[in-house]
């Protein structure tokens, strides 16, 4: 008779708890899983979109020059004017 009332309290008490524990451990992992893929996906996607930043950076770097250069003369036109 004890042998059947242990078998009673495992079936449903002790296997549904453990069922209810993989369960909550089981769905952030597939979550995460999801997750990673998409960042991989985003990843490989602007890879793709860095393959002109050297070509972007010589135009960058050659319109920072000017600026600068017109900045200056700007700057001491503005001297000249006040007094400075």
């Amino acid at each position: 008779m004890l042998w059947w009332a242990a078998n009673v309290i495992l079936f449903v008490v002790v296997i549904p708890l453990i069922l209810i524990l993989i369960n909550r451990v089981l769905t952030p992992i597939i979550d995460i899983r999801q997750h990673a893929r998409h960042i991989l996906a985003n990843v490989v996607t602007l890879t793709g979109e860095l393959d002109d930043v050297p070509e972007q950076l010589v135009v960058t770097d050659e319109v920072v020059k000017q600026v600068a250069a017109g900045a200056l003369r700007y700057a001491g036109s503005v001297g000249k004017v006040a007094g400075v």
